[in-house]
């Protein structure tokens, strides 16, 4: 054990603040990292991972003060960069954000996060034709990230583009095995397509670990009212506002499915019409 005891060696913080990030225990994370940065206050591998838990914990003006001092230590970090850039963006400062994204590219042309992150952040702003040419190029950069397929599916479906949409995530499916984020989006798409049955099928065959996810319960609440099958929709929008009340409350009142239960007392009482 070296003088200061095992908990204050770095290599050791470092190890157990990766351990907390594999967790998400993001504040625990916070803590060792700076313990690290006070024995090596230019280590740029434990500021970019600073930046990255600080974001997680929705701290968005501490991660740009890392970043920052990431980028006055080395100003072609690109991960200080895209860590600020997302920081930005939620704070509301997209022209900011989006520079942050630029200047990543300027370092390296063949940085696909920098792309993809302004792809994201376009798709938010509903500019949906850039954001599917940024996604587009960071898949091109990168082909083994399935987040990116992701992104671009969901981009697609938001364009109308369902058919389009669902073959991209039953691809990426075939590429990268099951996963609940693509299987849902399946679903979604084929709501979106009219085929409420075989939509319904797909989420509840997800399992019952997701039957709890708010966001497969509104979808199966949602297509069961596009079937004419409002008591079972009802029932299905009940369980939903109980787990997210605001939430869905505002998605069920902008719904056109939900419309012919707008006259309805229980639908009515449950969004607080």
């Amino acid at each position: 054990m070296g003088l200061f005891g095992r908990g204050e060696d770095s290599k050791y913080l470092m190890r157990r603040a990766v351990s907390f990030m594999k967790k998400s225990q993001h504040k625990k994370a916070v803590g060792d990292f700076k313990k690290i940065l006070k024995q090596e206050p230019k280590n740029e591998i434990v500021l970019h991972q600073i930046g990255i838990a600080l974001n997680e914990l929705k701290k968005y003006t501490d991660t740009i003060t890392y970043m920052d001092r990431l980028l006055g230590i080395n100003p072609r970090s690109t991960a200080a960069y895209n860590n600020k850039g997302k920081a930005l963006a939620e704070m509301g400062n997209l022209d900011s954000a989006i520079k942050c994204y630029d200047d990543a590219v300027a370092v390296d042309s063949r940085n696909y996060e920098a792309y993809f992150n302004k792809g994201v952040l376009f798709a938010k702003i509903q500019d949906y034709d850039t954001s599917l040419e940024l996604i587009r190029k960071s898949i091109s950069l990168n082909k083994k990230n399935p987040v990116l397929l992701l992104h671009l599916g969901i981009v697609l479906g938001k364009m109308k583009k369902n058919q389009e949409a669902l073959k991209v995530f039953e691809s990426a499916e075939h590429q990268f095995g099951t996963h609940p984020d693509f299987t849902f989006q399946r679903g979604i798409q084929l709501a979106e397509m009219g085929e409420h049955k075989k939509a319904i099928k797909i989420f509840e065959n997800m399992g019952e670990s997701h039957m709890d996810n708010v966001n497969i319960i509104y979808a199966i609440s949602r297509s069961w009212a596009a079937l004419g099958q409002y008591d079972t929709a009802l029932d299905m929008l009940k369980k939903a506002v109980s787990k997210s009340p605001k939430v869905i409350r505002t998605w069920a009142k902008d719904e056109d499915i939900f419309n012919p239960l707008h006259e309805n007392e229980t639908f009515r009482h449950l969004v607080k019409m």
